[in-house]
């Protein structure tokens, strides 16, 4: 059993390392993926107590109702808070670049890192 235990931190630390995109939904995303198979594994050791049993069902398909429910609202009200925070801060940049038209005199290469930070400034032609 503590083999079990392990293997699942393990997958659930290398997840957390490749999650790059931030967005509105995190948190109640890693609610589902904590807390959900818990009460599932839970209400399954509890399966001959009913009152337990359907008490941990209800608390394992909640997170999972409300991240829809979020995601359903931000779709509709607020879609770019679905966006990473990167994508957000380099929109936001370009959008007041843009309205400024050309009273902002800024050369090309810091333009060229907000729109692709993952050049490097050695890519980057002059």
């Amino acid at each position: 059993m503590q083999e079990i235990y392990s293997k699942f931190g393990n997958l659930a630390q290398m997840a957390a390392q490749r999650l790059h995109v931030k967005s509105a939904l995190n948190p109640i995303l890693w609610l589902c993926g904590i807390a959900s198979p818990v009460c599932f594994v839970f209400a399954y050791l509890f399966y001959d107590v009913k009152n337990i049993l359907y008490l941990l069902i209800i608390a394992g398909i909640s997170p999972i109702a409300v991240a829809c429910i979020a995601y359903l609202g931000f779709a509709i009200f607020k879609p770019d808070k679905l966006q990473s925070e990167d994508y957000q801060i380099r929109s936001k940049t370009l959008q007041l670049i843009q309205q400024k038209g050309g009273k902002i005199k800024m050369p090309p290469t810091p333009l060229e890192l907000i729109a692709n930070p993952s050049t490097k400034n050695n890519d980057i032609k002059r």
